[in-house]
């Protein structure tokens, strides 16, 4: 006989209509629906929502207590009532997140979470990329997205939300991490002086298909890789695709030596994101050395991936295998090679380092001390990758190389790589990855920079010489100042040409050569001093060299570097020497007088020349030069419009002269004669190998 089980809320919704019916006598006679018991022996837990309607139902709380509905007996009526579920609220809530687009591994970590925790989870726009949760005891709980921390819920966490979040993942490991069978996903245990478990860090783990694409070409060379980064950049992401593509597409024997159960997955049968490789599990954290050598003695392995190499030990075990001729791919701990080889425990990785005393001579050959750190041997891993973010990496395509830059104090060679957002790897180096927005003459720099410091012979007969630029260097009235770094220049020399110049707004010194757009810098200093060579060519700077601390060489640099038609003087020079060597080249020489009257214009360009940069700037007189043809002036105006001097011109037709007048100043702004034709004729500074004169006329 079934009797009804009447519920006193009117607005209750129904629960399962689709199991046995069962009584019980109710104590309200204004309950007007019926409500079905389900029959089934399974036991399913109550929803919190669900339970607080069963009890304002008026069920006795002995009913109802953990969600469950017990067996009482009542007189002659015995309820044989299996645990109550409220299934239509549960598969709602699996159905809501299905079309949220909730993955079913994500959805499994989410379950973790209390349910009002987890409604409020899945609601957030951001939940496909989520990274981890964070539970901490007597603290709220909190949600790692790409956005930032978000504070899930104002209630704090309790044992209780812990104690049902540990009893749905394995057991914890030595090193307090356990997972979930078949699943990516990693949790991570805090624990107090007492062993009990007082916080959890729950870290999605996804497989990417495509996350090691960056470095496809590095894998099929057979060259061993390291990764490094810091945490949440994505190492483990990037090694458990390199080992599926190591086994799927280049069909290699590939063995995972899984410490944490990260790579494959927790429980017996790895993830699916591996691809065929294998994978062996660690039993105890300190002896995954043991099981590295193990994978290669027994299983025959073309490629080992090692995941957080992280002691001595493991190094040497990278090492051994390394050696035997096994393809490695594995992480550490750093976020760049400099921290590689300051980390005594891993240095070993990148060929390791030792202090080596030179001799006297080999001192003085170098220009160094005599007690250096040199690489002691190969490194285990030829090529290694800093990963900045998850699109953007950093190839050392060979390790030694970076090795040997850095302890020698050089910049190191570095091939940057980055994923755009259709999917496409771009090459290049920093300068390419570098913004438009950077300093002014970004933009006009190479990039690449070479720097021929141990050449002397090329310039030896050079008083100027640049070595960092083929863009030229201009600068215009209005324009950002350029940040000058002297090395060795006396710098109050250097002010007094610039404010003879006219270049305070243009030019300013820096101490900080990493502020620098150029560097000035005295030529037998600069070769003694690979330092500041280095960080010229690492940063892409323009650096001019000067022979000597004269104000002479000085003004000749300034204009080199503003690029302010300083090679004017010699462009007329070639253009006068080219009429000279084509009248002496040629069968038929021409009139007397035209010869003389081409070695009178460079005569008269060397007389300017050097009244300006001998008298006129720097010591601010006015030079009248020696009288000249009409023709020979204007070539004389034009090379003082090169330095922005002012001209006039004395003396009668017969006996026509050209002042040069120093500059004067009006406000802070400097006049500048106009008393010639245009000069537009764009001079380029070449880089690199090849030497720029500045004007220098023959003796």
């Amino acid at each position: 006989m079934h009797h009804s089980l009447l519920l006193t809320c009117p607005a209750h919704q129904s629960l399962s209509s689709s199991s046995t019916s069962y009584c019980l006598r109710s104590q309200s006679s204004s309950c007007t629906r019926r409500a079905s018991v389900p029959s089934t022996s399974t036991s399913r837990s109550f929803s919190a929502r669900s339970h607080q309607q069963w009890r304002r139902c008026g069920l006795p709380q002995s009913l109802v207590r953990d969600g469950s509905i017990r067996k009482k007996s009542r007189h002659k009526n015995v309820i044989q009532a299996a645990d109550v579920e409220t299934s239509s609220t549960a598969d709602m809530t699996e159905a809501n997140a299905m079309n949220r687009g909730i993955s079913s591994e994500l959805r499994k970590l989410l379950d973790l979470l209390p349910e009002h925790l987890r409604i409020v989870l899945e609601e957030h726009e951001e939940i496909d990329g989520l990274v981890e949760i964070v539970l901490d005891l007597g603290r709220k709980p909190m949600a790692r997205l790409p956005s930032g921390d978000w504070f899930i819920s104002q209630d704090l966490v309790t044992a209780a939300d812990l104690g049902h979040a540990v009893s749905l993942v394995g057991e914890f490991a030595d090193d307090n991490r356990a997972g979930m069978d078949r699943t990516l996903h990693r949790i991570s245990a805090i624990r107090n002086r007492s062993g009990r478990i007082v916080g959890l860090t729950c870290r999605v783990g996804r497989a990417i298909s495509g996350s090691a694409e960056m470095v496809r070409d590095l894998v099929a060379g057979g060259d061993s890789l390291l990764l490094m980064g810091p945490p949440g950049v994505g190492k483990t992401t990037a090694i458990r695709e390199i080992a599926r593509m190591l086994a799927d597409d280049y069909h290699k024997r590939v063995v995972i030596v899984d410490t944490s159960n990260e790579i494959a997955g927790d429980g017996d049968i790895p993830h699916v994101g591996i691809g065929r490789a294998r994978r062996m599990q660690v039993p105890k954290v300190d002896l995954q050395h043991e099981v590295m050598i193990e994978a290669v003695e027994n299983h025959m392995p073309q490629t080992i991936v090692i995941d957080e190499i992280g002691t001595e030990l493991e190094a040497f075990a990278a090492g051994t295998i390394a050696q035997r001729g096994v393809q490695l791919v594995g992480t550490a701990h750093g976020m760049t090679v400099e921290n590689l080889i300051k980390n005594p425990s891993l240095q070993i990785l990148a060929g390791g380092i030792q202090s080596v005393t030179l001799g006297d001579e080999e001192a003085r050959r170098r220009r160094v001390q005599k007690s250096v750190l040199e690489r002691k041997g190969p490194p285990t891993f030829p090529v290694a990758v800093e990963m900045v973010s998850r699109n953007e990496w950093k190839v050392h395509r060979s390790l030694a190389a970076t090795v040997d830059y850095l302890l020698a104090g050089r910049p190191p060679k570095i091939e940057y790589r980055r994923m755009t957002s259709d999917g496409k790897v771009e090459i290049g180096n920093e300068e390419s990855f570098r913004d438009s927005s950077d300093t002014p003459s970004a933009s006009s720099r190479d990039d690449e920079t070479d720097y021929e410091s141990d050449d002397e012979d090329d310039e030896s007969d050079d008083e100027v010489s640049q070595t960092a630029s083929k863009g030229q260097q201009t600068w215009e009235a209005g324009d950002p100042p350029l940040y000058l770094y002297a090395y060795q220049v006396t710098e109050a020399s250097l002010e007094q040409v610039m404010e003879v110049m006219g270049l305070e707004n243009a030019v300013q010194l820096t101490s900080d050569i990493g502020t620098a757009d150029v560097v000035l810098a005295l030529r037998s200093k600069l070769k003694q001093n690979p330092w500041v060579r280095g960080m010229a060519k690492y940063r892409q700077l323009p650096v001019f060299a000067i022979k000597a601390n004269t104000m002479a060489q000085m003004v000749r640099a300034m204009r080199a570097i503003l690029g302010m038609e300083s090679l004017a003087a010699n462009t007329l020079v070639q253009d006068v020497k080219g009429r000279i060597e084509d009248m002496g080249s040629s069968q038929h020489q021409g009139p007397t007088s035209r010869r003389a009257t081409a070695e009178d214009e460079i005569d008269a360009l060397e007389e300017a020349r050097l009244a300006i940069e001998q008298l006129v700037i720097p010591k601010g007189q006015p030079v009248e030069l020696l009288p000249r043809s009409p023709e020979i002036i204007a070539l004389q105006i034009k090379l003082v419009e090169g330095y922005q001097l002012a001209t006039e011109k004395s003396g009668t037709e017969l006996n026509l002269r050209l002042r040069i007048l120093p500059r004067v100043s009006s406000g802070g702004a400097y006049e500048v004669g106009n008393t010639s034709d245009e000069w537009d004729e764009e001079v380029n500074i070449e880089g690199g190998k090849s030497v720029v004169r500045l004007p220098i006329l023959p003796e």
